[in-house]
């Protein structure tokens, strides 16, 4: 409930503001911007490069899996088949060969859900503390109060376009990729001069 009060206010303050985001200002005080999220993480090249190698990584997970369950259900259709033959002590053997044989694969499947459930949690993280970089620099240079993350669907139902800082925010986290730490608030101010 808070969370909707806070985003109705957001709106509500965002949707009185009229000047650019180069001047965020209002009569009252309140300076504030907003960053799409969506466009953010398709430009912002470092992550769309993790995006990748999570996808690749989850690809040949999902290929491994896929064979091992081939494997075992080929197994499971010659025991199947040959099970007639066999002695019930012979039957008893294979069963539980292949009952062991299926609790690795169910335990594979369950490690790799795990690896690639943490592997976007990771992902999810480090976008966070890039953010969080290139956030203070904006807030500073550009005199804000709030910084709130827009997206279609989301709980903020409106946004001017005069305040959209992704583009500002992108490139700032692109070149920090680029710069080292000490050099990202020199790259700020040269890019905020240019505009």
């Amino acid at each position: 409930m808070k969370k909707i009060l806070f985003a109705a206010t957001a709106a509500l303050l965002m949707m009185s503001c009229q000047q650019p985001a180069s001047n965020v200002s209002t009569e009252q005080g309140i300076r504030l911007a907003y960053v799409r999220i969506d466009s953010m993480q398709s430009q912002y090249l470092y992550f769309q490069e993790l995006v990748t190698e999570l996808q690749a990584e989850e690809e040949e997970i999902v290929t491994e899996l896929q064979r091992r369950q081939h494997s075992l259900q080929e197994n499971i259709a010659l025991y199947q088949q040959e099970a007639p033959k066999m002695t019930p002590r012979q039957r008893e053997a294979n069963e539980a060969d292949l009952m062991r044989v299926q609790q690795q694969y169910m335990a594979i499947e369950q490690g790799a859900q795990q690896k690639l459930a943490q592997k976007q949690s990771d992902l999810t993280v480090q976008l966070r503390k890039d953010m969080d970089k290139a956030i203070e620099v904006l807030k500073n240079e550009l005199n804000l109060d709030f910084i709130l993350l827009y997206e279609e669907g989301g709980q903020i139902i409106y946004a001017n376009n005069n305040y959209d800082i992704t583009e500002q925010m992108v490139t700032l986290l692109n070149e920090n990729r680029e710069v080292p730490a000490e050099d990202v608030e020199e790259t700020v101010s040269d890019t905020s001069a240019a505009e």
